[in-house]
């Protein structure tokens, strides 16, 4: 079975993204695939490599970079949810003349196009609010 996953929570204000992870891990450990995961609303957030848990706490980003590494998945933000918050690459902080952009190396950007494809793709698609 081949799930899209779609991530909304923020980083810090629900534990959605923590959720889809455990999710992806078994998923991906059952033996089924994922097509992408697709951050979308506050769920951008989890796309910041600007962000700073405590030496002590879970670092979400990191655990999302990481697992998608390890399992050659793309990890999208939504380009208009990401601009509206700050999460943006180089390129686009250039074009809007902000600098250096916040994205996580690990992750991209991309429309709701790529959300609608993954889900014409997927056998299911799942939401993590």
């Amino acid at each position: 079975m081949r799930f899209n996953l779609l991530i909304t929570g923020g980083l810090y204000n629900s534990q959605a993204g923590y959720s889809a992870l455990a999710f992806a891990k078994a998923t991906i450990a059952a033996g089924h695939q994922i097509s992408q995961v697709f951050f979308y609303q506050d769920g951008v957030t989890l796309g910041s490599r600007l962000s700073m848990p405590l030496d002590d706490e879970f670092e979400p980003v990191a655990a999302w970079a990481e697992f998608a590494a390890q399992n050659t998945l793309a990890l999208v933000i939504c380009v208009s949810a990401g601009e509206r918050r700050g999460i943006m690459s180089d390129a686009q902080a250039a074009e809007f003349a902000k600098g250096l952009g916040s994205l996580h190396a690990n992750f991209s950007v991309a429309g709701l196009g790529a959300l609608h494809n993954a889900s014409l793709e997927s056998d299911r698609t799942v939401t993590f609010k």
